[in-house]
């Protein structure tokens, strides 16, 4: 018997050639981020997979939403923690400072 519903990796695959033209369209520095997108689609496949909805976009887009989103929460803690090293910064050199938030992350 055959799949009612093309794979999400297959859709996936399809619906980042049918953006092509736009990432063409983008300046060459906005390639990078625009394929980072998309690697945010290929790492939640197995999610995207289990909704198997009809529109593979849907998908696409949270998925693109959810990596971004995690992406700013690990931004906000690394601030916050640089935040909290400012009395250090002040005091030592800032290269030093930044080596140990790093580590701590």
């Amino acid at each position: 018997m055959g799949r009612t519903v093309p794979t999400y990796r297959l859709q996936l695959e399809k619906e980042r050639r049918r953006w092509g033209l736009f990432r063409a369209a983008l300046r060459a520095d906005e390639h990078p981020a625009f394929d980072n997108l998309f690697v945010y689609a290929r790492t939640y496949a197995d999610a995207a997979s289990a909704v198997a909805r009809p529109c593979p976009s849907e998908a696409l887009f949270m998925s693109m939403i959810l990596g971004l989103y995690q992406e700013v929460q690990r931004l906000r803690v690394a601030l916050a923690t640089v935040a909290g090293h400012t009395s250090s910064i002040a005091n030592h050199n800032y290269q030093s400072v930044v080596r140990r938030v790093q580590a701590e992350l």
